[in-house]
């Protein structure tokens, strides 16, 4: 009687937060039983994030999860964003090996965007739908111990050291969903800033995740004639990089995600977050969102 009560009550949260999934909701339950429980951490920036009703789409996807019983985590970065009022600003922006140099003018707007707008936006978003998200700024909630990187040639960045885990599992433990900004602290009380997929690579690590999540502005990892290749384990991912098949920014991404899956984290996926749904389709259905990184 209460499996069946389960999957009617399934059905009801599918039918009312995705109902353009309707063709998948017979394959469902089995993803469904696999994640319920365990931690899902969730990257979430880029185009994703700045699109209105791609904002919507993936509000209504994370209090779907969290209503079906998953542990979902959510890390947020917000290059547009930063970059758009560093602009507005006359603010000169540089970047060092894919980390943005921050001075301390920048890192006044970049935790503005960061602690203050999108870190309310997001948790405010999710709580719209139902979802019970539990903020963590990076400023107010402190979360993420770090060290500055590079001996602070390049600034306020910063490197995770150690994420207090106690914080995240009470937050999981009453079924809230830890929205974390990627700003981190050091011994000095310094206020660093952390790149978003680091500190979701990270957090996955310490916690253990059953899947961290990376959306992406692309579809995943392309093969040579423009197709996704929709899984890649450790030796055929090396052959693609030997081959060039990948290549330029997406072979650090690759190698962080075997880093990642190393250190304790049980599969990753890069998902395109240009498409509505996207968190949904990886974790409910066989066709998935992207590529799927396994050991």
């Amino acid at each position: 009687m209460s499996i069946k009560n389960n999957v009617s009550e399934s059905s009801k949260l599918l039918q009312k937060y995705w109902p353009s999934g309707k063709k998948y909701f017979n394959s469902t339950d089995q993803f469904i039983k696999r994640y319920k429980n365990r931690i899902i951490v969730i990257k979430y920036g880029g185009y994703a994030l700045t699109k209105p009703h791609l904002v919507k789409s993936f509000a209504k996807n994370i209090a779907l999860l969290n209503q079906l019983g998953m542990k979902v985590i959510i890390v947020h970065g917000g290059g547009p964003q930063i970059e758009n009022q560093l602009r507005k600003k006359k603010i000169k922006n540089e970047e060092y090996q894919g980390l943005r140099v921050t001075t301390k003018q920048i890192l006044s707007v970049v935790k503005t965007v960061l602690a203050n707008d999108l870190n309310k936006l997001i948790s405010n978003e999710i709580t719209k739908y139902g979802g019970k998200p539990k903020r963590f700024d990076g400023i107010r909630q402190k979360i993420i111990n770090s060290k500055i990187a590079m001996n602070g040639n390049i600034g306020f960045v910063g490197e995770p050291k150690k994420i207090n885990k106690s914080l995240i599992q009470a937050a999981l433990g009453k079924n809230q969903i830890p929205v974390i900004a990627p700003l981190g602290y050091d011994t000095n009380k310094n206020t660093l800033n952390i790149n978003a997929d680091t500190a979701a690579a990270f957090v996955a690590e310490t916690v253990k995740a059953e899947r961290l999540l990376l959306l992406t502005d692309v579809e995943g990892v392309m093969d040579n004639n423009k197709k996704l290749i929709t899984e890649l384990d450790r030796k055929k991912a090396f052959q693609y990089i030997k081959k060039g098949t990948i290549k330029s920014g997406m072979i650090p991404k690759i190698k962080a995600c075997f880093n990642t899956l190393k250190n304790g984290a049980k599969g990753v996926a890069l998902i395109d977050g240009r498409k509505q749904n996207a968190v949904v389709m990886e974790l409910l259905t066989t066709k998935g969102a992207g590529t799927l990184i396994k050991k």
